[in-house]
């Protein structure tokens, strides 16, 4: 299943992973991470018996400082509040998993900044896109941390990995100065999913 906030997007990367693996039984869900609501009605689409792996892979770096119909942050929204959302809604299905894994997709963006949960709205300071994309990646490790201990000795495993720096279109259209100058030693975007595969099929 795919979870995608752009239906044409998911349809195209549904029909490709079908046509490249001859595999039919793959669907797409629409939702909207940074929205509450529409994370609350993912469950109800999903199949019921169980759920094997999580990816949490969205992500937003707007430039300038938003808010959602919920009156988040967009970045902490996104990023944060509706990943640990979903796993929370999702938890029951992960526990009826042989061997249950939860993957939050962090960032070595997070380096620079320390989790600041002070001010998460930036109502305080100027608003920097960047840094508060980088203190949601921060937050998404603790919340592995979080996640991890409250599961302890059950089926499911949780982990945050960063993928390193991909040449994906994320980085691209949020960072282009980073781009232009790191463009001929980023990774590929299959390179940046390989640990992440990794920890979705690895054995415990």
């Amino acid at each position: 299943w795919l979870a995608c906030r752009n239906a044409g997007r998911g349809e195209e990367a549904r029909d490709r992973i079908r046509r490249d693996t001859g595999n039919p039984d793959v669907h797409l869900a629409q939702v909207d991470v940074s929205s509450l609501a529409s994370v609350r009605s993912l469950p109800e689409r999903l199949p019921k018996d169980r759920l094997d792996v999580l990816i949490h892979n969205a992500g937003v770096l707007p430039r300038e400082r938003a808010f959602t119909p919920d009156g988040l942050e967009l970045t902490w929204a996104t990023n944060v509040v509706g990943p640990f959302l979903m796993t929370h809604l999702l938890q029951p299905r992960l526990l009826r998993a042989t061997q249950g894994r939860v993957v939050f997709v962090s960032s070595g963006g997070m380096y620079p900044q320390r989790l600041d949960v002070d001010d998460l709205g930036w109502e305080r300071r100027t608003f920097d896109g960047v840094m508060a994309y980088a203190n949601t990646k921060r937050a998404l490790v603790v919340l592995s941390e979080l996640f991890a201990s409250r599961l302890a000795g059950s089926p499911v495993t949780v982990n945050a990995m960063p993928p390193g720096w991909a040449d994906t279109p994320a980085v691209r259209t949020s960072l282009p100065r980073f781009h232009r100058v790191t463009r001929s030693i980023l990774r590929t975007p299959s390179q940046g999913a390989d640990t992440i595969l990794w920890l979705a099929v690895a054995e415990r």
